[in-house]
């Protein structure tokens, strides 16, 4: 049939079909020796699908790997795209949230994105419980660090694990630089981490604040945000008593 008799029975535009041809995701069975683009009635199905997959806002590449691909490829597929569109989804929710929430005399909560997968290495620690409690063991660990001479990225990471009466266990972290390589024995007390890219909200904190928990719970609440795991405390340095919260809200897959 004719690209125009095709469109009749697909509904699709000639110039979408026309389109499809030069992208090589649908070309014509035939063409004629004057040129006509000719279609087969099996086709129709094909174009439909090919039609949705677009409006399912993928890629031209994306659709082309998902023809050529076996029925298992194509369920892995469709998969991680239901995944990526949940993340999307989160992650409009999350904004939805944050602009719900944010005044404009007020400029203390952020969001910030990782875009790339990361890679954390953490020292477990129990200590005591008290104003600033890992002070000590993070200046400890950052000269393990050095002497080990692992490469990290500016930045020192505590994640609260537990605290039961006067003790506290919680974890000192250092973000990995690409291709880091680390020694063959590192301890039973220390381990690795892999991050996805993430969606954190952000607030900033002083351990010398007696109200800071208070005003943590207070945000979450304020916004509606609901936590995709354990937030992070980061310290720009030893020194300083000043951190960031990081509190994830949106984790991406990675299929």
């Amino acid at each position: 049939m004719t690209i125009k008799e095709f469109s009749g029975k697909t509904g699709l535009p000639a110039s979408t079909l026309r389109f499809y041809d030069q992208k090589e995701l649908l070309k014509p069975v035939y063409r004629s020796e004057s040129g006509y683009r000719l279609y087969d009635e099996k086709q129709i199905s094909s174009a439909m699908m090919i039609h949705s997959l677009r409006h399912a806002d993928l890629a031209i590449e994306e659709i082309k790997q998902f023809l050529v691909s076996t029925e298992e490829q194509k369920h892995h597929l469709i998969t991680k795209w239901q995944q990526e569109v949940e993340s999307k989804l989160s992650s409009i929710q999350v904004a939805k949230q944050y602009l719900g929430g944010i005044r404009p005399a007020e400029n203390h909560v952020h969001l910030v994105k990782w875009n790339e997968p990361r890679i954390f290495i953490w020292f477990t620690h129990t200590v005591e419980r008290k104003i600033h409690p890992f002070y000590a063991v993070m200046e400890e660990e950052l000269e393990k660090i050095k002497k080990w001479g692992i490469r990290i990225a500016p930045g020192i990471y505590i994640k609260t694990v537990d605290s039961v009466g006067g003790r506290m266990t919680g974890e000192v972290g250092f973000l990995l630089e690409t291709d880091c390589k680390l020694p063959q024995s590192i301890g039973d007390d220390v381990y690795v981490e892999h991050y996805h890219p993430q969606l954190f909200a952000t607030m900033e904190g002083d351990v010398k604040d007696p109200f800071l928990c208070f005003s943590f719970i207070q945000m979450l609440q304020k916004f509606g945000f609901q936590t995709k795991g354990q937030k992070l405390e980061r310290f720009a340095s030893i020194k300083d008593t000043k951190f960031t919260y990081l509190i994830p809200l949106v984790e991406k897959e990675m299929v």
